[in-house]
């Protein structure tokens, strides 16, 4: 009898063990879960949080650019130079310009095989927070609008450290109806002489931003250009990522040897990125004419809430990017718009300076 209760007693803790071990482990799972999805989740969540009740028209002038005898606009360049933060305290009502924007959580996902390695694997996919704006204060369809998007990539869901990107038609704008359709890379074209009104504001930025840009990046300073071949450095973290660098030679070194704090791979000898990078309209999606960008890129406005642009890529040509050789290596696709004041005047994208 005693034996017999003592063997029952046993197994009971035994099993007791088993669904102890069962739940921690779940719980643990349910913690790493959570904890991937925060760092992206929280970032779309402050964007999101605070959608204004109308378009603002936000200025873009001189007026804004000095005060109490200090350079604000030259401050601010470097600090986008400087801050890998995700948010940023302006110290001013708005942006000094791209001051007027629309926001967007989507994917960045890589389905054709291309020599890059990094975010430029096929088979990558990695969520992402786009800001589409345009250079000056002009948003319509009238005014001659430099369009452009700036793109934060989260390779690692757990970490704070986000890659960004930019990408523009021109720098001087032009008057068109649509520009969902416009393609943009990251040496856009001069384009069209700014509106008169605004000539020496334009003139302003493009020579304030040209010295931030030399100080950080001395002789290769060029401030109608922004690299993109940082992507392929990205160790990426994400379960659909890690899947795709299994897959490349580039990547055959391990994980633990590769990644670090930021996610990025501090030797560059097995990477391999693009100079140039596109995106255009994708074929069949549908144009929406509306007089202010905002509202022309507002998602509920396209099939499913979803507008797409195709990615591209091409190496560097001594002749420059008109006779690039492009090749066509992914989409970009937002799946949720909003017009907000944090999307406004919080949010930050990182500028990469030229190495």
């Amino acid at each position: 009898m005693k034996n017999t209760f003592n063997v029952r007693c046993f197994f009971v803790l035994l099993v007791l063990h088993l669904v102890l071990l069962k739940a921690a482990s779940a719980s643990i799972n349910t913690l790493a879960t959570s904890a991937q999805k925060d760092v992206f989740d929280t970032v779309k969540s402050s964007v999101f949080s605070d959608p204004y009740p109308y378009l603002p028209q936000y200025k873009v002038t001189r007026d804004n650019f000095d005060s109490n005898d200090e350079n604000v606009l030259l401050k601010h360049a470097k600090r986008t130079l400087l801050s890998h933060a995700n948010f940023i305290d302006l110290g001013t009502e708005h942006k000094l310009l791209q001051a007027n924007g629309i926001c967007f959580s989507g994917t960045w996902k890589i389905n054709r095989h291309s020599p890059y390695s990094g975010l430029y694997l096929a088979q990558t996919e990695v969520p992402v927070i786009v800001r589409a704006s345009v250079s000056l204060s002009g948003t319509k369809q009238r005014d001659k609008r430099a369009f452009g998007i700036a793109i934060k990539l989260f390779p690692d869901l757990t970490s704070e450290v986000t890659e960004n990107i930019f990408l523009m038609h021109s720098l001087g704008g032009t008057k068109t109806k649509y520009v969902a359709n416009l393609p943009m890379t990251n040496e856009p074209a001069l384009g069209e002489l700014p509106p008169f009104s605004q000539l020496l504001t334009a003139y302003r930025l493009e020579s304030d931003l040209e010295e931030a840009d030399k100080a950080f990046s001395g002789n290769k300073a060029n401030a109608r250009f922004r690299p993109v071949s940082q992507l392929a450095n990205v160790v990426t973290l994400t379960k659909k990522s890690l899947g795709a660098e299994k897959q490349a030679k580039e990547t055959k070194t391990s994980n633990a040897s590769k990644a670090s704090d930021n996610t990025r791979n501090t030797s560059s000898k097995n990477s391999n990125g693009p100079y140039w990078l596109k995106a255009s309209h994708k074929p069949g999606t549908p144009l929406v004419d509306k007089d202010d960008f905002r509202d022309e890129l507002s998602l509920q406005h396209y099939p499913n809430h979803t507008l797409t642009w195709i990615l591209s890529a091409a190496p560097f040509h001594k002749k420059g990017i008109d006779k690039a050789t492009w090749q066509e290596i992914g989409e970009l696709t937002l799946t949720e718009s909003v017009v907000s004041l944090t999307c406004d005047t919080k949010l930050h994208f990182n500028h990469p300076i030229i190495e």
